[in-house]
């Protein structure tokens, strides 16, 4: 073992030679330094460098050898103090469950495809949770109406949001498997890349993220009509679980416009279409003896049977020139409901019922949060929901574009199909939360 002695006689050698070269080099070399210059210099000649500055290298060699000396104990140890510091400052970032800070890693137990450029993938935690934040505790209730989680592409370090299907009836949440809809398109990195992978393949979870809060929104309301486009019908999904099983008063109309029927129905394509046969060139009801559904039409056929007449799904496939128009949204907003609507006029200024305060808004809100509209009577105060969610140009053209405003995916004002419905039927725009997703 080396004695203290020993150790500061080695430290003092070494500083002592190092002040030596130091010195042995500067009478070497031309003192000449680009580091902060703007521009690359070459001088010609060190001559004049030299004079001007070997006064002062000789004059100071004794001094500088002295601050060297005592400048190399006095950095070490700063380093060691700031490097303690930080360590025990820092919270630590080896959690092994899902939360909100760190990415977590999953394992795809299962993959199905449901078309050529559609899957959907459960995964399951390396570590199971006994109580997962998403959960509500000691239930198998989710905490949050409408959420999402993070995924990460470790190749290209970017993550995207996700949002996980409604658990299956008889399914258990509480063992921490989540089930994914994925569908790679264009240059997407981040679905391209999920797409690609197999069973037994780890994938990265940070979360979960809430979104609106739905229920706080709805109030005492017991409308909501979800227009979706491909896979944003799993937010409708979720949403629709938790408005129906919230009140046996809630009905929830469900559009969901697909590219190809395959997202329907896992069988091969025919000349003409179940829903074509039935509504010609118009969107038709999902039936309920639908031949060969897919996972995701398989899932919303268990739904309707749950919640029966309270939950409506129509779909629209675009390859086969059905789409949603202008007057099938206002059909699904005017449709009749038992009980009657009545208006709980929500007030201006409230951040939950004010349509025009939502254009600033993101769809990750933090919780809590006062409602400002008056109450009367037991209403609680609330709004209709017509809610959109889709692929961008899907939710431009029917709600009007989201806007980027400080960093900030925000709603932005209501257009496209909705701000025609607003003028044409001002109930829309008293009545009704438009939301983008």
């Amino acid at each position: 073992m080396i004695r203290y002695g020993q150790f500061n006689h080695a430290l003092r050698r070494t500083l002592r030679w190092k002040g030596a070269a130091r010195a042995c080099l500067e009478q070497r070399t031309p003192w000449v330094s680009n580091i902060h210059s703007p521009t690359r210099t070459t001088h010609s000649s060190p001559t004049p460098c030299r004079q001007r500055h070997e006064p002062r290298r000789y004059s100071n060699a004794t001094q500088q050898h002295k601050q060297t000396r005592a400048f190399h104990p006095i950095f070490i140890l700063g380093l060691l103090l700031g490097g303690t510091a930080y360590y025990l400052a820092t919270p630590s970032r080896k959690s092994s469950t899902l939360n909100s800070e760190t990415f977590i890693p999953y394992t795809i137990t299962s993959r199905e495809a449901i078309s050529p450029t559609s899957v959907i993938l459960t995964i399951a935690p390396h570590h199971p949770d006994p109580s997962p934040p998403y959960l509500l505790p000691g239930t198998a209730l989710w905490r949050h109406t409408l959420w999402s989680v993070e995924f990460k592409q470790p190749e290209v370090q970017i993550a995207r949001h996700y949002t996980p299907l409604p658990p299956l009836h008889g399914e258990d949440p509480a063992d921490g498997r989540l089930r994914f809809h994925v569908r790679a398109i264009g240059r997407g990195e981040m679905s391209n890349y999920l797409s690609r992978l197999g069973v037994g393949r780890d994938v990265w979870l940070r979360g979960p993220h809430a979104g609106f809060d739905v229920l706080r929104r709805l109030g005492s309301q017991s409308q909501v009509v979800f227009l979706a486009g491909g896979t944003g019908l799993v937010p409708a999904m979720q949403v629709a679980k938790a408005v129906l099983d919230s009140s046996d008063e809630t009905t929830v109309r469900l559009l969901w416009a697909v590219r190809k029927r395959e997202e329907v129905q896992s069988c091969p394509a025919v000349a003409t279409s179940w829903w074509n046969l039935w509504a010609g060139k118009n969107p038709a009801e999902l039936p309920a003896d639908l031949e060969s559904p897919s996972h995701v039409a398989a899932h919303l056929r268990e739904m309707k049977a749950l919640y029966g007449d309270r939950l409506s799904v129509r779909v629209a496939v675009d390859e086969e020139g059905t789409q949603f128009r202008e007057r099938d949204i206002r059909q699904a907003i005017t449709a009749p409901t038992n009980p009657p609507f009545s208006s709980t006029s929500p007030s201006q200024g409230c951040l939950f019922h004010d349509q025009q305060l939502h254009e600033k808004a993101s769809e990750f809100e933090k919780l809590g949060g006062a409602c400002l509209c008056p109450t009367s009577n037991a209403a609680q105060p609330g709004k209709n929901l017509f809610m959109i969610s889709g692929p961008d140009g899907f939710v431009s053209h029917y709600s009007g574009p989201k806007v980027w405003l400080g960093g900030t995916l925000t709603q932005g004002p209501v257009g496209g199909v909705a701000a025609q419905l607003q003028r044409r039927c001002p109930s829309l725009a008293s009545d009704w939360l438009i939301l983008k997703l």
